[in-house]
């Protein structure tokens, strides 16, 4: 194997490859990333048995085909820390991986490629296409309610499901929900659901370009495919059952409160300083285009602070954890937010106003 390419045609690939190998090496072949060169494109793959990237990428020219397996982490460190636009040449001699440019060379130890385990898909039963910029946003506007060590497993990863030509993202770890959704008119397949790791979810967030490329979703028994031009990642599913999470949504007679999300954060964040370490609870009163939050801790300190908002409902003074306000808040795009009430001790729904794409439902708390 020999080819000529430059760092800025490899460096992405290697190092959104390296993202997804395993760390903890307990094989030492899933640590490596597996380089084929062929036609003058070079394809970089990554495992960890669970998701897997593939990435290509065109080159100035291969000189020999072939295809060897080497260290992520240093692979990419390395191309990182040279030059930008630094020509180098890959060779492949005596079993050692050489990479060599104008003023540097190095030897990487190497694995043979044959020994490179390749994720198995099934058929696919369910395909459509999204725009990546879409897709990216429904894992971000999501992922951050997702359990990360919970027993019940399903919840250490994201729903997707297909439903009434609306493609939604949801996550939930018991304690607050998030929802996003995208509505297509020629989403015309079958209804369908699919639990997403969290590995999965947080490195298919990062890797995809907040662009309009299409993408193909693909969707088999076991797992799933995400693929555009020069990209394919794919990922085993969660087996288990997903909550019903629209038994979750509150519901009965609402009460809305307007507020500037700035103003909100501002004052949540202060009123953490003084709040439990361990709860972080504040609690809300409400009254007549009045808030109040109030926190305190332990140690007898307080936190109190007034704001003016746009309510019309029944008075109500209820907890939350300050923490996972803050996490919607930072996920809401617009300069005002709505909270919708719906009793002292039922959960609040959050959104943008006039917009039904995102919900958020946060569990209240005893303080």
């Amino acid at each position: 194997m020999k080819f000529k390419t430059t760092k800025d045609q490899i460096t992405d690939s290697l190092q959104s490859a390296a993202s997804v190998a395993e760390r903890r090496q307990t094989i030492p072949i899933l640590a490596n990333l597996k380089i084929y060169a062929n036609n003058d494109r070079v394809e970089v793959t990554s495992t960890d048995l669970e998701i897997q990237l593939k990435v290509t990428s065109e080159v100035e020219r291969v000189e020999q085909e072939g295809e060897i397996t080497v260290s992520a982490r240093k692979m990419s460190e390395l191309c990182r820390s040279l030059p930008d636009k630094e020509s180098l040449i890959f060779e492949l001699t005596e079993g050692k991986l050489h990479v060599s440019s104008k003023n540097f060379k190095a030897d990487f130890a190497t694995l043979s490629a044959d020994d490179f385990p390749e994720l198995e898909v099934g058929p696919e039963k369910l395909e459509f296409k999204i725009l990546s910029r879409d897709l990216k946003r429904l894992l971000n506007k999501t992922s951050f309610s997702m359990a990360s060590q919970d027993v019940r497993y399903y919840l250490n990863g994201l729903l997707l499901e297909v439903k009434n030509g609306t493609f939604s993202s949801i996550a939930t770890d018991g304690h607050r929900l998030a929802i996003a959704r995208k509505k297509d008119n020629e989403l015309t397949t079958e209804d369908s659901k699919a639990i997403m790791p969290r590995k999965a979810v947080m490195e298919l967030a990062k890797i995809l370009p907040d662009t309009e490329d299409e993408m193909s979703f693909l969707l088999s028994d076991g797992s799933l495919v995400i693929k555009k031009e020069n990209l394919v990642f794919s990922s085993k599913l969660i087996d288990g059952k997903f909550p019903d999470y629209e038994k979750v949504l509150p519901s009965g007679n609402e009460s809305v409160l307007t507020i500037k999300k700035e103003v909100l954060q501002s004052a949540l964040s202060r009123s953490s300083v003084l709040s439990n370490e361990k709860y972080r609870g504040v609690r809300l009163s409400i009254s007549k285009d009045l808030l109040k939050l109030t926190a305190n801790n332990p140690e007898k300190e307080m936190a109190e602070e007034e704001i003016e908002v746009t309510f019309a409902g029944n008075e109500i003074e209820i907890g939350f954890n300050i923490g996972y306000l803050l996490d919607v808040l930072t996920n809401i795009d617009t300069e005002d937010v709505e909270i919708l009430f719906y009793g002292d001790e039922s959960s609040c729904l959050i959104r943008e106003p006039d917009s039904s794409q995102e919900s958020y439902v946060v569990m209240p708390m005893k303080l």
